[in-house]
């Protein structure tokens, strides 16, 4: 009897490291590090610089064919302006900002274990292909839903352009009547 509670006071002690470990670590939460080598495994300000310059393409040239709709004198030269001012604004963007702010977002979703887990998948094979393939999944996906948007914006803007005349119009006619 006493063989067997040394064994199962030598089997508690050595494994109750492990389970402090866990008990500690996966519910705690991740620490900025654990973000920061989370953003670094997932390419994360390369993905946001891609996908910010794949965004304003795109934006840009939905703008241009709604403002030579709406604008048929615009000149190239306006057009031109509009699409270097967004570039402009592309440039200045502070990425190292913007992923500083994100890291207490993450912080408060998620935990170490849940880090490691990600980490250990985007490190695989598959999960590098999955980084290096999603921006250009991205852009084909925003390609393919860009009609459907530019019907809705186009309805959107031509309801608020009905709004706007209507609420013009009572106006006037008091007026005209005065």
């Amino acid at each position: 009897m006493k063989r067997i509670t040394q064994i199962f006071l030598l089997v508690i002690l050595t494994l109750s490291p492990v389970w402090a470990q866990d008990a500690t670590s996966n519910d705690a939460p991740a620490t900025r590090e654990d973000i920061q080598r989370l953003f670094t495994t997932l390419h994360l300000r390369e993905q946001v610089r891609s996908i910010m310059e794949i965004s304003a393409n795109q934006s840009m040239q939905s703008v241009r064919e709604s403002l030579k709709q709406k604008l048929p004198n615009a000149s190239d030269s306006d057009l031109n302006r509009a699409t270097a001012m967004t570039d402009a604004l592309l440039k200045s963007m502070d990425l190292d900002g913007m992923l500083d702010d994100m890291i207490p977002v993450y912080q408060r979703h998620l935990t170490k274990s849940d880090v490691a887990a990600m980490s250990a998948f985007y490190e695989t094979p598959t999960g590098q292909k999955l980084l290096r393939e999603q921006p250009a999944m991205t852009a084909e996906a925003m390609k393919a839903v860009q009609p459907r948007m530019e019907k809705m914006l186009n309805n959107l803007m031509d309801q608020a352009e009905k709004t706007a005349r209507e609420s013009v119009s009572p106006s006037k006619s008091t007026s005209d009547k005065n």
